[in-house]
């Protein structure tokens, strides 16, 4: 029975260690991404940067950003990305 727990132990230990690599990688691409001037910060972020995101190869970080900045939901932060890409 002790075999179990252990085994168990450890997986739990790889299944968080990887959801924190997750976490640090993104971190790290974001902050890459506003050091080279991409990605503006999220108290500096405006509406025509969110566009601009949408209409560039950084569409996921437009919905990231949007989704900060106004509280809504992924579903409906996608959908307002795909209405600012269908409108330009």
């Amino acid at each position: 029975m002790e075999q179990n727990w252990n085994g168990l132990i450890v997986i739990s230990m790889i299944i968080i260690s990887v959801i924190g690599v997750l976490i640090l990688t993104s971190i790290i691409k974001e902050k890459k991404l506003q050091r080279s001037g991409i990605l503006p910060s999220v108290h500096d972020t405006t509406d025509e940067d969110i566009k601009r995101l949408a209409n560039s190869p950084y569409r996921i970080w437009a919905i990231k950003r949007y989704r900060q900045i106004h509280k809504v939901s992924l579903k409906e932060a996608k959908r307002k990305i795909e209405q600012l890409v269908s409108t330009n």
